[in-house]
């Protein structure tokens, strides 16, 4: 038999998920990937580490720094799939709360049915692009 969960339950949840995204906002906001120590705890990218290629994701712990630091271009140049991503996000979250607060308002971009074949061609599409040691092409490259 399923159980209800009580809704306070869930904002608890919410609540106890901010606090580690907090702390880890923050070691992103005073730690610089690009230019981390020994002891840091920066991952390297294994795709980029076994194959040499940069994923869609190579560039994006840079980007996230720049972005707390109100550097948008800098972060475009790092990773600009990460920030079209982080664009479709707050979308998200503003589709939710206008649907919570304000039904009459309610509009989802990412609830069309097209919406997740194009973002997945995006996706692929950057990664092949990011990839080609082409002029126009290697200003995607982290």
């Amino acid at each position: 038999m399923a159980t209800k969960i009580k809704k306070e339950y869930v904002t608890y949840g919410y609540l106890l998920l901010g606090i580690p995204v907090f702390f880890l906002l923050r070691y992103y906001y005073i730690n610089d990937p690009a230019i981390s120590q020994e002891g840091t705890v920066f991952a390297v990218c294994p795709f980029h580490y076994i194959t040499g290629l940069h994923c869609p994701g190579c560039g994006s712990q840079r980007a996230i720094h720049d972005l707390l630091h109100i550097r948008i271009l800098e972060a475009i140049k790092h990773n600009s799939m990460l920030v079209l991503v982080l664009f479709i996000l707050g979308n998200k979250g503003y589709a939710w709360v206008t649907k919570r607060y304000l039904p009459n308002y309610y509009y989802d971009l990412n609830s069309k049915p097209w919406f997740t074949y194009a973002i997945v061609g995006l996706v692929i599409g950057f990664w092949v692009l990011r990839n080609i040691p082409v002029h126009p092409f290697t200003h995607l490259a982290p």
